[in-house]
């Protein structure tokens, strides 16, 4: 006797599905609906989930689950998820109706994003649909030529006096003190300080040690060099976690995002300015410049690739003017002679 395939539900997505000739078909979160629609698919076998804009998110989503990091995964979702949320009829929306306005209406709407904020969520949702091209399940993606809003650089490096005030609004003993003091020493990514385990830790060689599979762009290893101060903290945090990430809050938890985003927005009364632990990357970067440091150096450890991005962002760096001042006099005399 023939066995049929039955509908199942995943719990990640809170969405009942069923696979017929290796498609699935999105049935909808009611299980008493899910089943009725399953019954008219076994009766029309052609209605496949390739022509739905659900359909494509969610094979999207779940190729990315599989092949992506869950850092990846969980902004392609939240951003996904969020346009899914806006779409009238999202269930039976199918992939020739998708307009482009469609996707300026959702955006228009979020009137908290910036227009930074507005090109990655409208980015999310073009790859899904040139993800679908590629591989087959489409034909041409109808959002390809989407005119997305410029993204602003972000230029609000911490000067040595705004960092000296931040820590006097820190109290000794805080883990976001400990936080900001190794960003403020090593100019390390927040999203590389925040993963950083006792074996990422080479004591001998004053380092931290990122294997490529864990570093950005997984092709080469990411060394974080350690000045003293840095390597103290980093020693107290050994001597307080065996294993585990090293930074963590007072709960004894690892740092996420948006707790370190409202500890920033918190402090923002206290500074009348708000920073955000990024800016603790810039500032490395031009302070190392400007205290005669040659870009490739810096670029190396700042754990880029080469030295383009260096030169490109301090580019756009304000308080650099000062510095390129005196570099042209000093120049300038010496050609004179």
């Amino acid at each position: 006797m023939p066995r049929f395939r039955k509908p199942f539900y995943r719990k990640s997505r809170d969405l009942w599905y069923v696979e017929l000739d290796g498609k699935q078909h999105n049935l909808g979160r009611d299980e008493k609906e899910a089943f009725r629609k399953y019954h008219e698919l076994m009766n029309k076998p052609e209605a496949v989930a390739s022509e739905l804009v659900v359909g494509i998110i969610d094979g999207f989503l779940d190729w990315c689950q599989k092949h992506r990091k869950e850092t990846t995964f969980d902004w392609y979702r939240k951003h996904l998820q969020s346009f899914i949320r806006t779409v009238p009829n999202a269930k039976d929306f199918a992939v020739p109706d998708l307009k482009p306005f469609h996707v300026y209406d959702w955006t228009d709407a979020q009137k908290d994003w910036g227009d930074t904020y507005r090109r990655g969520a409208m980015t999310a949702l073009q790859r899904a649909f040139l993800w679908a091209e590629k591989l087959g399940h489409i034909v041409k993606s109808p959002i390809r030529y989407l005119e997305k809003p410029e993204a602003k650089k972000r230029d609000n490096p911490l000067s040595a006096e705004d960092f000296q005030l931040m820590l006097s609004k820190i109290k000794e003993g805080d883990p976001f003190r400990d936080l900001v003091l190794f960003a403020w020493y090593t100019g390390a990514r927040p999203q590389e300080i925040r993963h950083i385990e006792p074996r990422h830790v080479n004591l001998n060689a004053a380092r931290i040690e990122i294997p490529p599979d864990e570093a950005k762009g997984q092709k080469r290893w990411r060394k974080i060099y350690l000045i003293e101060p840095a390597l103290e903290i980093v020693n107290k945090m050994l001597a307080r976690h065996k294993d585990g990430k090293l930074f963590r809050n007072k709960r004894g938890k690892a740092w996420k995002c948006f707790a370190i985003t409202c500890r920033f927005y918190r402090l923002k009364a206290k500074l009348g300015k708000r920073f955000a632990i990024y800016d603790f990357r810039h500032s490395f970067c031009q302070q190392m410049l400007e205290n005669g440091t040659d870009h490739v150096t810096v670029a190396a450890l700042m754990g880029h690739k080469d030295a383009t991005m260096v030169s490109k962002v301090y580019s756009h760096m304000n308080k650099a003017d000062e510095h390129l001042q005196k570099a042209l006099e000093v120049g300038g005399r010496e050609r004179i002679g």
